[in-house]
């Protein structure tokens, strides 16, 4: 459920809760072994585990447990939420410790916020809540740091339940800040990590009101009345891009972002995609960006990008351009 809060000056800074920026998303899907095969030969994310009995399947660089996830839309998870192949799960967004999260949550419920539920995934704890354009989040801190000791392979193991506060807070951050990437060795694509969302919305004003003083993420350009906004974590790199819907932009989610080391290795990318014979839906050159983007079996887009000399300015974006560029 979304609850409505006064957008102040001071929530804007930081919010009920502050997170560090997006961890991954995860998407309902048709046939979660196609997804995981396409992620991994195509876009250059390796496979990390599996959950068989909840018909999930996760990819990932190196840089933590899961950069994307999938669930079976029709299996035990997905059935029971109407879920349908095509349908964004969630979207995730990584706090500093578990000891913030139950802060954090506490202090939004004692304000009124509800939200969906909390879930113990074993290597990390969670909150999930419903934004106010339909957009399920996450808010999780990592309670292991040796992730993979618990999470490779087939995993099995039941998730306890859980809630915050039922369990003593792990107080030390989780993360890892400088994790060693893997590298597909014969995928098209070497992205370093998934780093932002884009979502289009309706209602402008609203939708920055939520992600902000109830999430807390920080407005980093945009304001209600412009078509794009950007916000970013405590990383101070972009986390969610909302873009205002329009004729030729339908609300809701749009595309995921993956950055790649450098617009050479990309341009060497969509060369060996083409020979490959994978579809380029679009391939934008803009304020020193080149963003491509790439259409998963599932319908998904998935925006790999670098860029020239840093992230533009993003007062050079071209308004028009900004659902394709940022």
């Amino acid at each position: 459920m979304s609850t409505t809060v006064a957008v102040t000056r001071s929530t804007q800074a930081t919010g009920f809760f502050r997170p560090r920026r997006l961890g991954h998303v995860n998407f309902y899907v048709a046939d979660v072994e196609r997804s995981m095969a396409f992620y991994t030969r195509v876009l250059g994310l390796e496979e990390v585990y599996r959950t068989p009995l909840g018909g999930g399947g996760f990819v990932s660089n190196g840089n933590t447990h899961h950069d994307v996830g999938f669930t079976d839309a029709r299996g035990p998870l997905g059935a029971p939420r109407g879920a349908r192949p095509g349908q964004l799960s969630h979207l995730a967004l990584e706090l500093e410790s578990e000891r913030e999260l139950v802060r954090s949550y506490e202090r939004a419920t004692q304000a009124g916020i509800t939200f969906l539920r909390t879930t113990d995934h074993d290597i990390a704890h969670s909150v999930y809540g419903l934004g106010p354009e339909g957009v399920v989040y996450e808010l999780y801190a990592d309670v292991v740091k040796d992730w993979r000791s618990q999470r490779s392979g087939i995993v099995t193991k039941a998730k306890p339940a859980w809630a915050p506060g039922l369990t003593p807070p792990v107080g030390e951050p989780c993360y890892h800040e400088n994790p060693p990437i893997r590298r597909v060795p014969d995928a098209v694509f070497h992205p370093l990590r998934t780093t932002h969302a884009a979502i289009v919305v309706t209602d402008m004003e609203r939708a920055l009101e939520h992600y902000t003083a109830v999430i807390g993420l920080q407005l980093a350009a945009g304001a209600p009345g412009d078509a794009f906004a950007v916000l970013s974590g405590s990383c101070a790199e972009r986390s969610v891009v909302l873009v205002r819907a329009g004729a030729a932009r339908r609300p809701g989610f749009h595309h995921v972002g993956l950055r790649v080391a450098s617009v050479a290795e990309l341009a060497e990318s969509v060369t060996k995609a083409r020979e490959a014979g994978v579809r380029i839906d679009l391939d934008v050159v803009h304020a020193g960006r080149r963003a491509v983007f790439v259409r998963d079996p599932d319908g998904f887009l998935v925006q790999l990008y670098a860029d020239d000399a840093g992230e533009p300015a993003l007062d050079a974006i071209d308004p028009d351009l900004a659902l394709y560029v940022l």
